[in-house]
């Protein structure tokens, strides 16, 4: 295990109060910074946003890409799910 870095730029779609404090994430907490500290598996990441870029750091059993986008599901494209939403009304 060592300390790793991931920065995912542009990224409209990943607000940080949306996703930690909705209820359905557990074990993050907020630090002074704004930003979250959270533990799941053999993992402990920071995850904080600057400007569009949202950056993922700490220590991860594996690829922190890989943990992050399977984690947070940054595969699915969330802009197109709003747009066809808006669409939709």
């Amino acid at each position: 295990m060592k300390e790793q870095r991931y920065v995912l730029e542009n990224c409209n779609s990943f607000e940080l109060k949306d996703v930690f404090d909705c209820g359905q994430c557990f074990r993050w907490n907020e630090e002074k910074d704004n930003s979250y500290t959270g533990v799941f598996g053999k993992n402990v990441l920071n995850v904080k946003k600057e400007d569009k870029k949202i950056i993922f750091q700490g220590i991860s059993e594996g690829n922190i890409e890989e943990i992050c986008r399977e984690y947070f599901d940054l595969d699915t494209d969330y802009e197109e799910i709003k747009k066809k939403l808006a669409r939709n009304r």
